[in-house]
């Protein structure tokens, strides 16, 4: 009598829980990376907003404020990479400067930042920028097309309830340079799933109602 090689039930189902260990590790590796990426997002706007509180201690003004108003001098909420091309470059302000440059110029001239190519300062870990700007008079620090998780992370973080409509964290998906198109979504709403990418912009200095 021929000899069945095949596998009996009780191999199968050892098969199949160690192809759901297995898939189960990948996964949450995979989230570990994605909350590692956050988290580093995370850490890379709260510095940059720092230099800005520094450089309002040491010169009673932010960085990119040349005509000393209170406001940056920039206003655009949907730069591009292309927009940056270092100039002006480590160099303090004496005049209105709407530059997506400017901010960055006067943190290497404070020798708060290195002097280096400003499209890689900012460059965040999403491969997309950040970069300081403001919008109806509101300083804002911007932030390009970053995965909707990574978003609402950033917004419970700093307002401790995610809300993309109010607090110092709100979306801006399709703003320029008008408040009217901040904060008019709710994460609902625009984030069909975890990874759909999302502008934000963070208050820093003073927030709308």
């Amino acid at each position: 009598m021929k000899k069945n090689n095949g596998f009996t039930l009780v191999e199968l189902a050892i098969v199949l829980i160690i192809i759901g260990v297995i898939l189960g590790a990948v996964l949450k590796g995979r989230d570990l990376i994605e909350n590692a990426k956050a988290r580093r997002l995370l850490n890379d706007i709260k510095g940059f907003v720092a230099y800005q509180y520094t450089f309002y201690d040491r010169y009673n003004r932010y960085a990119g404020d040349g005509n000393k108003d209170g406001k940056i001098d920039y206003e655009n909420l949907n730069a591009k990479p292309s927009d940056f091309d270092n100039s002006p470059q480590n160099t303090f302000l004496t005049a209105n400067t709407p530059d997506i440059d400017a901010p960055f110029s006067e943190l290497e001239a404070s020798q708060l930042l290195p002097v280096s190519d400003h499209k890689q300062i900012a460059k965040h870990i999403y491969n997309n920028i950040y970069y300081f700007s403001q919008v109806d008079g509101y300083n804002v620090f911007v932030i390009k097309q970053i995965p909707c998780y990574a978003a609402m992370m950033i917004d419970k973080d700093i307002d401790l309830v995610p809300d993309a409509k109010q607090g110092y964290i709100r979306e801006s998906v399709g703003a320029i340079d008008s408040l009217g198109a901040v904060g008019d979504q709710r994460w609902e709403d625009i984030c069909t799933t975890q990874n759909t990418l999302v502008d934000i912009v963070y208050f820093f200095d003073t927030r709308p109602n």
